[in-house]
């Protein structure tokens, strides 16, 4: 018994050993910094972002802009992030951070989500994304894009192929109408010219009738 006790602590002493050399040969994975989510974690002036991801719509052709934002200035903060596709193509997002903590991207939240449409991204790969907010230097990073084949757990910020479909039609209806009524005053502002033009027509006429009978 003795024996089997010396032998585990001869063992026991060897791996301590063994996992300080290592841990002198080698850095260990546990002192480096990491983010642990699918997405990234970024810092822009005073707002903390995490888990920023890109999650492709049904269509697989656009991008929600997903992530977490803490703004601890006390008044909401301008953000703005850049995506750069194939080809120095860009697509813009823009958000205003309210103060506290704030989910973007999430079809159930407060927020609405953003979309972006970046050529030639596929789900798996990454964009350059490029954060900036006022007076703040601007930051780079690389932003994974996924989908619901990816991590099933996204399922939920994948939006429909038709998602801001309404808004866009009621937008041009809108446009179509505030046009349509202006098109209406500049018609009756026009015919009210004619009518003007026709009165002072018979005046001038009347006067050289008059002018005439003289």
């Amino acid at each position: 018994m003795k024996i089997r006790i010396a032998s585990s602590i001869a063992l026991a002493a060897g791996l301590m050993l063994g996992a300080t050399g290592c841990g002198l040969i080698a850095p260990q994975a546990t002192t480096e910094a990491y983010a642990p989510s699918d997405g990234i974690d970024v810092n822009v002036g005073d707002v903390e972002l995490r888990n920023v991801l890109l999650i492709a719509d049904e269509t697989g052709e656009n991008f929600n802009v997903v992530f977490s934002a803490v703004n601890t200035t006390g008044s909401p903060v301008d953000l703005s992030i850049s995506f750069v596709g194939e080809g120095s193509q860009k697509a813009r997002a823009e958000f205003t951070v309210p103060t506290g903590s704030t989910e973007f991207g999430n079809p159930e939240g407060e927020i609405e989500p953003v979309l972006v449409t970046i050529p030639n991204l596929i789900p798996g790969a990454t964009a350059r994304a490029y954060f900036q907010t006022p007076g703040a230097s601007e930051v780079k990073y690389d932003v994974p894009a996924l989908d619901d084949e990816k991590l099933v757990e996204y399922r939920d910020y994948v939006l429909p192929a038709d998602f801001g479909a309404e808004e866009d039609e009621q937008e041009a209806k809108a446009d179509a109408s505030s046009s349509t009524g202006g098109e209406g005053s500049s018609a009756a502002a026009s015919s009210g010219e004619t009518s003007a033009a026709g009165e002072t027509s018979s005046a001038d006429a009347s006067a050289t009738e008059t002018h005439t009978a003289e």
